[in-house]
Order: structure tokens, then C-alpha cells, then sequence
């Protein structure tokens, strides 16, 4: 009798979820496209994806949660579903037709669909624990986890042979034939592709150093996490997305900043995260300190956003992490000795210009060109101010929402003026904003989109997602005044891939490898290239590790919230290789989502 209660009850949970399905499947799918506009079985398969995620959400009792933790993670999931809908609204232009109470309706399809996923989600995570395997993990393990990444960047390297340069490494790689040097991209960086090419006189030399570096970073983090006992499922799984994501192995063959800052964010914050799950006991190997030394001085000298990163670390740590992180505190003291020795006497000895403290006004000059063009209130003395950084008819020509590039190197944009009358500057800024808060919000939010939306458009997303070798030559760069490139006597010269072997690449490969990144760059895969959707796996990785009494894992989430927050509140340009650290860090965090609760250190 009991069996057939219970096949019953089944049958009714089965029915249930298949009719919950059918409606909030194809609501989430009429979300963002039309039924016209997609193959006729995506309703079907969304509406079964709607009732797979509905019975696990409802009727699946795994992980045995406690009351306390199944309402927080009710109403954690149900606030995060109502952010990713509003990170997903696109267009809509199927929608801008129908009545109110339609669209309402599709809106709460879409959010209950997104609840129903991440319930599901935080129930496997919560269930999941750590290899009962025991023994150690011999350290040759990080050399074979290095072998698969090293394998496709070197076919990557192959096919976009020597490497991919962008404006910011043509600057780079001429500062590096030369004796002067610029600090708008970071000197440490520059000087490093110089030793490169000491070695070997070709930008591949440099691209060869970087994606070496690179897998060994990769192979060092699967090797901790073996230790650390994730279960080999898991850990595969992670490994999968890191070889064969197609971002990953195609920045490791692109020369600039933000590929080995985001692996030494991710050295560091893998380091941090033994150090928290010892207690402190990770630090009293000397190998240990020298590569989380190195690995800090990576962050602080790759970009130059990486200083107050690690500066805020530092104070917010103190508070958490006292008496058996001293050493970890003595790395740190280091590092910033190293910083302001290396930015000080020896940029001095070397006559490196500073970078322009102008750049990070970006949100700004955004703010002040939305509220010119949409002829906000501006009173005569602000406008004479707005009209000596730049004429005002230029303001309405070259504001564009989401570059503001266009504003930045427009050769009427005086950044000597705006260094010269930063209290005017600064204080005209915020009485337009005060004056016209609407244009200004709308300014940053358009701004800002990249950080947190999960829908932009390739008009708004002005950089593409994947770069190539776009060009077979590239003037002179120099990222400084007509006036400073007179007074230092600067004289590049022209950058031709040709003088460095580019007819060996192979173009077949790269060709193929295109194919492959136009498929990732549009459509519904389009989702799984942009930063916010791992900034968001991200936060419930991590809510996951609180609910499971691992709150202190939440510290070594800290550099990269704020390297975060530095974007946040100074991006330079939308483009998605500031946010590449997102990508490399969910890893680590899905991780950490699948251990048992870790002992605390009662002692600070």
C-alpha cells in the first residue's frame, strides 16, 4: 500500500513539475526572443528544462539543509533571479506590442525559471562534498595539469602567429626598442617584453613567456584543489572550462596587461584561500611566501588598478586575519616596499612619464558629454568650463553611450586643462550631475553595463569579444601629448607583423578557430562570454560556502571584489578583458562551493 502511495505521490510531483515547465519554460525563452525567431523545438526543450528545474527546486530532498538555510537560500536565490532577469532584458522589441499583463507575466516566468535554477543549484552544491581519498598529491601533478593548456595555446599560437597585438602592445613593444618609457600601460610590463625580445627580437618571444606562465598558474590550481580533496568529477569539470572555454587560451596568446593580471589574481587568490583554510599554517613554508610575494607584485605592477586593491586588502584583512597571518602581513609590508621603490627611485633613474591620472576620469567625462547632448540644464560659467576641456559642439558629436574613447583622443580634448583646474573641473562635474541627476545616472549606468548585464548588443559592446590580428601594419602609438612627444624627443616606428615571421601562422587554424568564437559571440552561447554571468555563478558559489559554515572562504573573494569595484568606479572603456579575472575565478569559487564546513581559527 505504502508503494503505491508513494509511486502515486510521484506520479503527482511528475505532473506538477510538467505543468509548471510548460509555463514558465517558454515564458523564460519569450523573454528574449520571439517564437518566430527560433527553431520550433526550443519551446519544447525549455519547457522541459522548466520541469527538470522545477521538481529538483520542489521535490528533491538532498543535502539535508536545516529550515534556517533552505529559507536564506529561498530569498538569496529569489534576489539574485530578479537581478540576472534585469541583467538579461535586451530589446525586447517582440514585447513592445503586447498587453501589460502579458509582459508581466513573461517577467515572472523568467524570474521563476531563474529561481527554480539556482535553488537546484545551491541543493546539488550543499550536497556535495570532498574526496575521501587519502594521501598526498605529488607536486609533478602541476606539470601535468599544465600539459592540455600548454598544448592549445601553443595550436593558438600557431594560428595567430607571433601573437596578437592590440594599439596599447604596438606601444608597448615600441617603448621596448627604445629608451624611453610611458607608464600609461605599466613599465614593469614594457620592460619585461624588452627582456623578451633581448632573448629573441619577435613579439612571439614575449606571447611564448605568457602562455608558459599561464598553464603553470592553471596546473599550480588544479594541483591545490586535488590536494584540498575535490572530487574528481569536479575537478574535470573545472579543468574542461579552463582549457576549452575559447577566451582563455586565445588571451594567452594576446599581448597586453590583463591576461597575466588576472592569473596572478588568481595565483593570489588560490594562495589565499590555503592560507584561510590552514589557519595561517600555509605560511611558514619559505617556497610558499616567495610565490605568494610573487604572485602579489604581479597584481600591483600588471595594472595599475592593482595597488589600491591590494592597499584596501590589506586593512580590510586586519580585521579577520590577526595573529597567525603575520608572515602573510610581512609579504605584504614587502610588496609595497618593492611598489614604492620600483615606482619611485627606479621609474626616476629610468625617466618613465606617469601614467595620465586624466584616464580614470572616464565615468565622468561620460556624465558631462550625456548631459551636453541631451541639452541639459548647464548655466554659462559651466559651460565655459566644459567648453575649455573641449568645444561643446564636439561633446554632442562625439558622446557615444558606451566609448568614451571617442571623447578621450578627440585632438580638441585638453587633458592639460583638466590637470591644471581640477577644483573647477571637479566641482563643475558634480553640479551637472546635481543639476541633472537623470542624465547623469543614465550616463553611468550605460557606462557600466558590461560590469553587470548579461545582454549588450555588438553596437553597445564596442570592442569585439574575440580579437584577431586585425591589422598587417600599425602606425606609431604613444599615448601621451603632441607637446611631451616633442619635448622627450620620442620617435617610433611603424609595427609590421610581416618583420616578424606572420607568414608562418597558419590560417587555416585561425580561420577555424574565428568560426568557433562567431558561434560563442552570438546567440544564447553569446550569454557565456559575458563577466557578469560569472560574477554571478561567482556569488552563489560563495553563498553556498557561507551556508555550509565556510564563511571565512568569503576573504579570499576580497582583491577580486575590489579590483571589481575599481572598474566599477573608473572603467576605461568597455571592453571585456578588464573583467577577464571573472572567468578564471569562478573556477576556484565553484570549488570552494563543494567542500564540508573547515575547522575555524579561534584565534585570529
Amino acid at each position: 500500500m505504502e508503494q503505491v502511495m508513494f509511486a502515486h505521490q510521484k506520479t503527482m510531483q511528475a505532473v506538477l513539475s510538467l505543468v509548471i515547465g510548460i509555463l514558465v519554460g517558454p515564458g523564460f525563452l519569450l523573454f528574449s526572443y520571439s517564437f518566430k525567431s527560433v527553431p520550433g523545438w526550443y519551446p519544447v526543450f525549455f519547457a522541459l528544462a522548466g520541469s527538470f528545474l522545477a521538481y529538483g527546486a520542489i521535490f528533491w530532498n538532498i543535502g539535508r539543509m536545516k529550515r534556517p538555510l533552505k529559507w536564506g537560500s529561498f530569498l538569496f536565490s529569489l534576489v539574485l533571479s530578479v537581478i540576472v532577469t534585469f541583467a538579461l532584458k535586451g530589446p525586447q522589441q517582440h514585447l513592445a506590442h503586447q498587453p501589460f499583463l502579458i509582459n508581466c507575466l513573461i517577467y515572472l516566468a523568467t524570474i521563476v525559471f531563474l529561481l527554480f535554477a539556482m535553488l537546484l543549484a545551491v541543493k546539488i552544491l550543499y550536497s556535495l562534498t570532498e574526496s575521501r581519498a587519502e594521501g598526498d598529491v605529488p607536486r609533478r601533478h602541476i606539470l601535468y595539469f599544465s600539459i592540455l593548456p600548454l598544448l592549445i595555446s601553443l595550436l593558438y599560437f600557431w594560428a595567430f602567429y607571433p601573437g596578437i597585438l592590440m594599439a596599447d602592445s604596438v606601444n608597448q613593444w615600441q617603448q621596448a626598442h627604445s629608451t624611453f618609457y610611458n607608464d600609461w600601460h605599466p613599465a614593469v610590463m614594457t620592460w619585461l617584453i624588452k627582456f623578451t625580445a633581448h632573448i629573441w627580437d619577435t613579439p612571439a618571444s614575449y606571447v611564448i613567456f605568457q602562455f608558459i606562465l599561464t598553464a603553470l598558474i592553471t596546473g599550480y590550481v588544479f594541483y591545490v584543489f586535488e590536494k584540498l580533496r575535490i572530487k574528481k568529477p569536479v575537478l574535470w569539470l573545472g579543468y574542461a572550462f579552463f582549457c576549452f572555454l575559447p577566451l582563455i587560451p586565445l588571451y594567452s596568446v594576446v599581448i597586453w596587461k590583463d591576461t597575466l593580471f588576472s592569473y596572478f589574481l588568481l595565483a593570489f587568490t588560490v594562495m589565499l584561500i590555503q592560507i584561510i583554510d590552514s589557519n595561517g599554517k600555509w605560511l611558514r613554508s619559505f617556497s610558499h611566501l616567495l610565490f605568494l610575494y610573487l604572485s602579489v607584485c604581479g597584481v600591483i605592477f600588471y595594472r595599475h588598478n592593482g595597488w589600491p586593491v591590494l592597499l584596501a586588502t590589506i586593512v580590510i584583512f586586519l580585521f579577520f586575519l590577526r595573529k597567525r597571518y603575520l608572515y602573510m602581513y610581512g609579504v605584504f609590508a614587502l610588496a609595497v616596499i618593492t611598489f614604492l621603490i620600483v615606482t619611485g627611485p627606479v621609474y626616476k633613474h629610468y625617466k618613465v612619464l606617469p601614467a595620465d591620472e586624466t584616464e580614470s576620469y572616464s565615468i565622468l567625462y561620460q556624465q558631462i558629454g550625456r548631459i551636453v547632448k541631451e541639452n541639459g540644464h548647464i548655466t554659462p560659467a559651466q559651460r565655459a568650463v566644459i567648453n575649455q576641456v573641449m568645444p561643446i559642439p564636439d561633446w554632442r558629436k562625439y558622446y557615444q553611450p558606451t566609448d568614451v574613447d571617442r571623447i578621450k583622443f578627440t585632438p580638441h580634448f585638453d587633458r592639460a586643462y583638466i590637470k591644471s583646474h581640477k577644483k573647477a573641473f571637479f566641482s563643475t562635474w558634480f553640479a551637472l550631475c546635481r543639476q541633472n541627476p537623470k542624465l547623469a545616472l543614465e550616463a553611468f549606468y550605460d557606462q557600466e553595463k558590461l560590469s553587470w548585464k548579461l545582454y549588450i548588443s555588438g553596437e553597445e559592446l564596442r570592442r569585439p569579444i574575440f580579437r584577431n590580428k586585425d591589422f598587417e601594419k600599425y602606425r606609431p602609438v604613444y599615448f601621451m601629448t603632441q607637446k611631451n612627444v616633442q619635448k622627450y624627443h620620442v620617435h617610433y616606428k611603424w609595427f609590421y607583423y610581416k618583420d616578424y615571421g606572420s607568414d608562418l601562422a597558419n590560417t587555416k587554424l585561425s580561420s577555424r578557430i574565428t568560426q568557433i568564437n562567431q558561434t560563442f559571440s552570438q546567440g544564447m552561447l553569446r550569454v557565456l562570454m559575458m563577466p557578469a554571468f560569472y560574477l554571478y555563478l561567482i556569488l552563489l558559489f560563495l553563498f553556498t560556502a557561507i551556508l555550509k559554515g565556510n564563511w571565512r572562504f568569503v576573504l579570499a573573494a576580497v582583491p577580486m571584489f575590489l579590483n571589481l569595484g575599481s572598474m566599477f568606479a573608473a572603467i576605461p572603456a568597455q571592453d571585456i578583458r578588464y573583467f577577464f579575472p571573472n572567468f578564471l575565478l569562478a573556477v576556484p569559487f565553484f570549488f570552494l562551493a563543494t567542500l564540508t564546513s573547515r575547522k575555524r581559527d579561534s584565534h585570529g
